[in-house]
């Protein structure tokens, strides 16, 4: 029973983070789609659709009739003002997974549904009659933009040197280029930019850096000096244990999940069903730790890929009150990662602010809002607490400001030249390449 109890408190400070609450599927298919893909035209020297010809590395995200527009219009993806497709590859975090389907149970598929203030406060939750796009909805609104999804789930508890993680996205650069003849775009959220960062540091088949297939990378909440909380929650568990009798719950419990953890990379299976308690001692959930020798060991961003950071921070206590604003007391990050982390090695960085436990007229008003609204749910728009945060670490992948900067971002990158052209056999491409025209049929 104690240590049911203790295994339940560790649940309830990890389920913060949108891995604890994710089961992967069994396994890694496309999902369906209520409205089939566009015609696309690409460029392939193998003559093929790339999203068969890539099939077996990344899948072809399909378009969902229940995203809309802004407008409420139906999603019609659309090539470049001067005929070109570019692919977009989402890459996930720890022990998540990428399906996009209308269940809209991964973090890139649910719906935009808040807000963070950019006038400072808690922000807001949006009503229901709001919500028009998931992220993944957004980014396929942009001229050009293929939305590929890249799902290691099945060894999603393992580090990213794993050979179906950071090295397999490595062959889906290569084969997405290759096939496209234009350099992917990378949009990762959590620990999918330290895998962005060990598939950048390999060569592709021809001994030649992938680095070079890859014209920029979208990180949101990337650890990249690894996560504090993960760091502190494990120190805390390890000096528990130590305590003479005391300590004796903690430990049953830290070397359960010790088991659960070689269960999780062997087989990934669970023992509890909370996929971020099973694998915390998971080679993966180590290495996340700020600190880790594995951390240390990894690659940097190289230098001819532009990184763009998405941040959140999470600021509580203080006081604005009549002329009077303090400091706040404390900057916790994305509450997963810390700011500084998150935009290590980053040429630029777009970032909410998140505030809670302010003494100020403003928070006054908000608590008074938010009990006039209390029990109306998502029917109507009405302040977030700080459990629904919108700069939570799961929570930026719906949040606006985040999502439309990514957007636009985007935007701007597939506007410029993202031409790749393999310099082995650029001469016989320029002569004579086969243009390839794929209808993307519903999944």
């Amino acid at each position: 029973m104690r240590r049911r109890t203790t295994i339940a408190a560790l649940a309830a400070v990890l389920s913060f983070s949108p891995l604890a609450a994710q089961a992967a599927p069994a396994s890694a298919d496309g999902g369906t789609s209520s409205t089939p893909r566009s015609v696309a035209t690409s460029t392939s020297s193998a003559g093929v659709d790339p999203a068969s010809a890539c099939g077996d590395l990344v899948q072809l995200a399909p378009v969902l009739g229940s995203d809309h527009t802004p407008d409420g219009k139906q999603i019609t993806p659309k090539p470049t003002a001067d005929g070109r497709r570019v692919p977009v590859i989402i890459v996930h975090g720890w022990v998540s997974y990428d399906t996009h389907s209308d269940a809209r149970d991964h973090l890139f598929s649910q719906y935009v549904d808040r807000t963070a203030d950019p006038a400072g406060g808690t922000g807001y939750l949006l009503a229901q009659s709001q919500y028009r796009s998931s992220l993944i909805g957004m980014l396929q609104q942009v001229p050009g933009a293929e939305v590929y999804t890249f799902d290691y789930s099945q060894v999603g508890s393992r580090w990213v040197t794993d050979p179906q993680i950071g090295p397999k996205l490595s062959q889906a650069i290569e084969c997405l280029s290759d096939s496209y003849q234009q350099k992917p775009v990378l949009v990762t959220h959590s620990m999918g930019g330290l895998v962005a960062r060990q598939a950048l540091s390999n060569n592709d088949s021809k001994g030649r850096p992938i680095s070079g297939r890859v014209s920029n990378v979208l990180a949101v909440g990337a650890p990249n000096n690894g996560s504090d909380s993960a760091q502190m929650i494990a120190s805390a568990l390890t000096i528990g244990s130590e305590i003479p009798l005391a300590g004796l719950p903690i430990r049953m419990l830290w070397d359960y999940i010790g088991q659960c953890s070689e269960q999780m990379d062997a087989t990934n299976t669970t023992c509890t069903g909370i996929r971020a308690v099973d694998a915390f001692r998971s080679s993966g959930g180590e290495a996340l730790r700020t600190g880790s020798a594995q951390l240390a060991q990894l690659p940097w961003w190289p230098d001819n890929v532009k990184v763009t950071a998405y941040v959140g921070d999470i600021q509580m206590g203080g006081i604005s009150l009549f002329g009077l604003n303090s400091p706040r007391l404390l900057d916790l990050g994305d509450l997963l990662v810390s700011v500084d982390s998150a935009k290590a090695g980053s040429q630029r960085s777009r970032q909410v602010n998140c505030e809670y436990g302010i003494i100020s007229t403003k928070s006054a008003e908000t608590g008074l809002v938010r009990l006039m609204l209390a029990g109306q749910g998502n029917s109507v728009e009405q302040p977030a607490d700080l459990l629904s945060s919108p700069c939570f670490h799961e929570a930026m992948l719906h949040e606006t400001t985040i999502t439309g900067d990514l957007q636009r971002d985007l935007t701007e990158v597939l506007g410029a030249n993202t031409a790749w052209h393999d310099p082995a056999t650029a001469g016989e491409q320029s002569a004579g390449a086969t243009t390839v025209s794929a209808v993307r049929e519903s999944r």
